[in-house]
């Protein structure tokens, strides 16, 4: 093995990691990127899932319960004492509603996941970081600082993610615990072309031609990837941004 490459894999060497919404998806790609590069991973997910390292754990949790989050850390802190990393992932968006047409069930359900999970994912693992270090890492979304009129719930619920990053960021600091958020814009994960696929009767558009439209639209001419989260999310949870808190990084390609 070269010098670079080990230098890769012993990345997070000896750190212990957490990420929710982990089972699939962008929290998928980022336990793995946190396994690979030499961390003890916490995958926690409303079901588990089959891990092939000793080094990830799947654990199941509902992060919308707070017995559930409370319960699944406690566990973490029964096992490894403390955690370094934290990727609070797990989210949900819902379908396309005019504002005067919204559920409220639907719209609590959305705050359920999004900022009362986040809120409680944050809860219950600061006091298993070490005094002076840990990184805290929230999956936002561009719609975290902008507006859309279709999804009124998800836009509000990824503002909220905001403020608890700012918030927890000024409360922790003085712990030395960086709290961090990355806003990704539209990536063509499944997930997101069944929904434009689910929205077609109301844009006409098929699957590849919105997301061409989507990606016409950006600085960059094409779609972020989740390989581009998770660098974001890999620098974030580094020592390489020790000085950085507070922040929601753009991972958009310039969907300004």
């Amino acid at each position: 093995m070269t010098h670079a490459a080990s230098s890769e894999s012993d990345f997070f060497h000896n750190k212990v990691a957490v990420v929710t919404g982990g089972a699939q998806g962008i929290g998928a790609a980022i336990a793995r990127r946190l396994l690979v590069r030499g961390a003890t991973v916490y995958i926690l997910d409303q079901a588990c899932v089959e891990t092939e390292s000793d080094e990830a754990v799947s654990m199941e949790c509902d992060v919308t319960s707070e017995q559930s989050v409370r319960e699944s850390f406690d566990l973490i802190a029964e096992k490894s004492r403390r955690i370094d990393i934290v990727c609070a992932n797990a989210g949900t968006v819902p379908e396309w509603t005019a504002t005067e047409n919204i559920d409220l069930d639907t719209w609590n359900r959305v705050f359920s996941v999004n900022s009362t999970g986040l809120m409680l994912t944050i809860k219950h693992s600061v006091s298993l970081f070490r005094q002076g270090s840990g990184a805290i890492i929230v999956t936002g979304s561009m719609n975290s600082w902008r507006g859309d009129p279709n999804i009124a719930a998800y836009v509000a619920s990824k503002h909220s993610a905001l403020g608890i990053v700012r918030s927890a960021a000024l409360d922790l600091g003085s712990r030395g615990i960086r709290v961090n958020g990355v806003g990704p814009g539209p990536i063509a994960t499944e997930a997101l072309i069944r929904r434009i696929a689910d929205r077609a009767s109301l844009t006409g558009l098929s699957a590849s031609e919105a997301l061409e439209d989507l990606a016409k639209g950006t600085a960059l001419h094409r779609l972020a990837t989740v390989e581009d989260v998770v660098n974001t999310i890999t620098f974030l949870a580094s020592d390489s941004s020790a000085g950085i808190t507070g922040q929601m990084i753009p991972v958009d390609c310039g969907a300004f």
